[in-house]
C-alpha cells in the first residue's frame, strides 16, 4: 500500500516545522505544502513585486519563477526558486529564506501569494 502525502524530505520537515509552531497563517501554508505538487502555487517575481512593499515577507508554498522585475528589497520564503528569480530577488536587495526561517521570525507582517 503506497503512502498518501509528499515524499520530499525538506517538505515533510517544513509541514511538520509549520504545524508545531500553531498558528493560523502556518497551518494553511503546511496545508498548501502538503497537497500534491500540481495543485501548489507557482509565482513570478512580477506577481512578488505587485503585491509587496519594500522590507516585506513574502510566502510562496510552491515554486518561485523569474518572470518580470522587482525593484525593491523583499524576503521571500518558498518551496524552490528558479534560479533566475533568486538573482533578480537577490538584485533587488532582497533574501530567498526557508520556512525554517519563517517559523522563527513568526507570522506578522507576512504576505501570502498563491
Amino acid at each position: 500500500m503506497k503512502k498518501k502525502g509528499p515524499e520530499r524530505k525538506d517538505i515533510i520537515e517544513a509541514v511538520i516545522l509549520l504545524k508545531r509552531a500553531k498558528k493560523p497563517l502556518f497551518g494553511k501554508v503546511a496545508d498548501m505544502l502538503f497537497a500534491p505538487r500540481r495543485t501548489r502555487p507557482v509565482v513570478n517575481v512580477s506577481k512578488i513585486s505587485k503585491f509587496t512593499k519594500s522590507k516585506s515577507v513574502a510566502v510562496v508554498p510552491g515554486k518561485v519563477l523569474g518572470a518580470g522585475t522587482i525593484e525593491h528589497a523583499v524576503e521571500v520564503v518558498a518551496l524552490d526558486f528558479a534560479g533566475s528569480a533568486q538573482k533578480k530577488i537577490e538584485a533587488a536587495g532582497g533574501k530567498c529564506r526557508n520556512f525554517k526561517w519563517l517559523v522563527e521570525r513568526g507570522p506578522k507582517e507576512v504576505v501570502l501569494l498563491k
